[in-house]
């Protein structure tokens, strides 16, 4: 995809909208000296309330109110101006959440996913806070971003994590839900292996990839089934979501006993990586006369990269090869349905039923209501007719 085009404005209230994408993103600059400016209104405002009660008193004393009004009303509207004029500059808290991402610039369906999350949110009154990691699925990179979320806690009702690289940061995400104290849900990927190892306030929303890559390896056994000798898949994935390959391939076994699989799981989500490991694979295929029925991508953007790889491959091995992504984008959608390229579907994960369930748990938690620690949702496949 092209460059990403932002646009910003900043309101009074301190807050900078950007927009980008189809992005709606929210980053907050906070003012640096309300305190003072805080103590100042007040320090001001019992000034002039002291000044009230003593101008009054001198009256009172000289009986130029006494035949007016009674003595105690003058004493309450000293005190009432202390107390309102501070009140005058205060402005309602605003309620946020945040949302930390794992990956943003190759992760494309997270554009619709944020999209949605903001407005599911915005119909609560509640504002989002966008935290981008400067590199994707780096651990470090992710756990700054926690980091920033635990100095500014009091600002948040709760949040939303899609955890990177969860092996190494499980312990992690354990102290900083301990830490933080407040709901956090988990997506995209279920970052503990058990129920019983989630932080108290902390649950899981979102699709399993076993699940999806269950779906996937279905897909291609009832496709494969009527091929002729023995068929060859080959897998390109990333480290990420390692359940997604080792789930189609085993499902693809119990289907295809003959099946022939590769795997090769150094692409990394990325479209460039994906295509030079396909073209790799089909000139290993052309020096032994193999055969590349299809290719099962763990996400849409390597899925894109297979497409044209075969396409700018000139080879019998490629003749009739199929391709099957994962996530459900725009662009892979808008192939499948033309029906003119190898990509023929993709295991669609619903950006909106994903962000509308992930912040009915994140309210529910807020609220103090009980909530399952996994909110499963169920992936589907978007086909051609």
């Amino acid at each position: 995809m092209g460059a990403v085009v932002q646009r910003a404005r900043v309101e009074a209230s301190g807050a900078v909208f950007q927009a980008g994408r189809d992005i709606t993103v929210q980053h907050h600059v906070y003012p640096k000296a309300r305190l003072p400016v805080r103590l100042g209104a007040w320090v001001l405002a019992l000034s002039a309330g002291l000044g009230v009660v003593v101008g009054a008193g001198l009256l009172i004393r000289s009986g130029v109110l006494l035949r007016s009004v009674p003595a105690w009303t003058v004493l309450v509207v000293g005190a009432l101006a202390a107390l309102v004029l501070p009140l005058r500059g205060r402005r309602a808290t605003t309620r946020r959440a945040f949302l930390v991402t794992s990956a943003f610039s190759d992760k494309y369906w997270l554009a619709g996913f944020v999209q949605r999350l903001h407005g599911a949110l915005d119909r609560s009154g509640i504002d989002l806070v966008l935290k981008v990691p400067d590199r994707d699925y780096d651990a470090a990179a992710q756990a700054h971003h926690l980091r920033r979320v635990l100095t500014a806690k009091r600002e948040f009702i709760g949040g939303v994590v899609l955890a990177a690289e969860v092996r190494r940061m499980r312990q992690d995400l354990v102290e900083f839900c301990d830490e933080l104290a407040i709901p956090v849900v988990f997506t995209d990927l279920d970052p503990f292996e058990d129920e019983d190892r989630y932080p108290e306030n902390a649950a899981f929303v979102g699709y399993l990839s076993a699940d999806i890559g269950t779906l996937a390896g279905q897909w291609l056994a009832a496709r494969l089934r009527a091929a002729q000798g023995r068929p060859h898949v080959l897998i390109v994935a990333g480290q990420e979501h390692q359940d997604r390959q080792m789930r189609c391939a085993h499902v693809l076994r119990d289907s295809i006993p003959d099946v022939e699989i590769t795997i090769n799981d150094s692409c990394a989500f990325h479209r460039t990586k994906a295509y030079e490991a396909v073209q790799s694979h089909v000139r290993m295929l052309d020096r032994t006369n193999g055969r590349l029925d299809a290719v099962f991508c763990t996400n849409d953007e390597m899925a894109l990269g297979a497409v044209e790889a075969l396409r700018a491959t000139t080879s019998p091995s490629t003749a009739a090869t199929v391709v099957i992504g994962v996530d459900g984008v725009r662009e892979a959608r808008a192939l499948i349905g033309a029906g003119t390229s190898p990509l023929r579907a993709t295991v669609v994960q619903d950006a909106h039923h994903l962000a509308e369930n992930a912040v009915h748990v994140l309210e529910r938690m807020h609220n103090g209501r009980q909530v399952p620690k996994r909110t499963v949702l169920r992936p589907e496949v978007y086909q051609a007719e």
